[in-house]
C-alpha cells in the first residue's frame, strides 16, 4: 500500500478515494485529514477467495476495515454474517483483549487495511480528545447495530421453531 499522500507524486489508492467522499461508520463525523490519515495508517492486505482472514481464539490485538470486496464471518461452520466494503471487523480492539470470537474468510479477492492496536492508539493520543470521543461514539453505535440484527436473527429463528413441529 501506498504510505505517502497525492502530493508526494504517489497515487491514492480507489478505495481510499471512495472512503474519504463517504467515510465508514467508524470514522463518522472525522474531519478530513483524519479520515485521510487513520486511512493510510492501515496496513493493506490482500486476500483470494476462501482465504483464512482470522482464525477464531486468535489473540486480538488488530482490527481490520474492508476496503475492496467482501469477507465472511462463521462460528461453528455456520455463516454468521458477510460484511463488505467499509465495514470494520474486531472495531473494539483498543478496549478488548479477549480472542477472536469467530473464523473470517475472504468471500473472494478482497483488500483490507489492518490497524494495529498500540498504532491506533497513538493515532488518537496525538490528536484532540474529541475526536477519541467521536471513535467512540462511532463504535457504540455499530455495537447497538450489531446487537439489533442479532436481536432480529433471534426472534425470527424462535419463530421458526415455535412454528415448525419438525424441528
Amino acid at each position: 500500500m501506498s504510505t505517502g499522500h497525492e502530493a508526494s507524486g504517489e497515487l491514492m489508492a480507489e478505495y481510499i478515494k471512495k472512503f474519504l467522499k463517504e467515510p465508514p461508520l467508524l470514522l463518522k463525523n472525522f474531519h478530513y485529514e483524519d479520515v485521510l490519515e487513520f486511512l493510510y495508517l492501515g496496513a493493506e492486505e490482500r486476500f483470494q477467495a476462501d482465504d483464512i482472514i482470522l482464525n477464531e481464539s486468535e489473540y486480538v490485538n488488530s482490527a481490520y476495515l474492508v476496503a475492496e470486496g467482501k469477507v465472511s464471518i462463521w462460528k461453528d461452520n455456520i455463516q454468521l454474517a458477510t460484511l463488505s466494503e467499509g465495514n470494520f471487523l474486531g472495531e473494539a480492539f483498543l478496549f478488548s483483549k479477549n480472542s477472536r470470537m469467530a473464523k473470517v474468510t475472504a468471500q473472494g479477492n478482497c483488500v483490507l487495511l489492518r490497524y494495529e492496536r498500540y498504532e491506533a492508539l497513538n493515532f488518537f493520543r496525538k490528536k484532540p480528545e474529541k475526536l477519541f470521543n467521536i471513535f467512540t461514539k462511532n463504535i457504540i453505535e455499530i455495537q447497538q447495530r450489531k446487537i439489533s440484527n442479532m436481536n432480529v436473527q433471534l426472534l425470527n429463528l424462535k419463530k421458526r421453531l415455535l412454528n415448525d413441529s419438525n424441528w
